[in-house]
């Protein structure tokens, strides 16, 4: 799918890993946008974040990004089917 863009908002979370576990803490929840901006909340309404892309609202959240959707072509590959 290059040069273009999902028409549908993919899912994504974003965690912390504390004390160093493998258990991760959700910190907060955000969609990418078709034109590849996304949105994040924080579960604790502290902050939203409006981003060019969703891995800023990583730096915003201070915090690593989790597909809950996948990859973009697993996901176009199913709505075609």
């Amino acid at each position: 799918m290059t040069g273009q863009h999902s028409t549908v908002p993919r899912r994504f979370a974003l965690v912390h890993y504390p004390d160093g576990d493998d258990s991760r803490v959700i910190v907060a929840w955000g969609i990418e946008l078709p034109d590849g901006s996304a949105v994040s909340a924080s579960i604790d309404d502290q902050a939203v974040a409006v981003c060019s892309r969703a891995a800023h609202c990583e730096l915003i959240h201070g915090a690593e990004l989790v597909w809950i959707d996948g990859e973009i072509d697993d996901f176009e590959k199913e709505r075609s089917s």
